[in-house]
């Protein structure tokens, strides 16, 4: 998805980095039911056409990678990171505003994925 997360940070200034890092943590490497089934490697919220669900799917993954980033871009944080590569202020700032529900160990879970893998 690494084309796809370039492609994106280009228009919406959120690094490829945290999108991809972000996608992987949530979807389990595109390997979840929600990825496969209803190509949301989010986890975002909303109308789901596919299955039941409180997670809303998409028409393509590519469709998931736009969401997030529009997601993102409403947020209170977006105007003073647009651009920015640094992805620990960026994880921080997304998990903030409660992106990862209370889970404690979501902002070193992406960052070591991140690290992991030389994002």
């Amino acid at each position: 998805w690494s084309p796809v997360a370039d492609s994106l940070e280009a228009v919406w200034g959120i690094p490829s980095s945290v999108q991809l890092a972000i996608a992987y943590h949530e979807s389990g490497g595109g390997r979840s039911a929600l990825a496969r089934i209803s190509n949301n490697h989010f986890g975002i919220q909303g109308k789901n056409t596919k299955v039941k669900s409180k997670y809303a799917s998409y028409e393509t993954a590519k469709d998931s990678y736009v969401a997030f980033c529009k997601l993102i871009s409403r947020k209170s944080f977006y105007p003073k990171l647009k651009g920015t590569t640094e992805a620990r202020s960026w994880v921080k700032a997304i998990h903030a505003t409660g992106y990862a529900g209370n889970s404690t160990s979501w902002v070193g879970h992406v960052m070591s994925i991140i690290i992991k893998n030389n994002l």
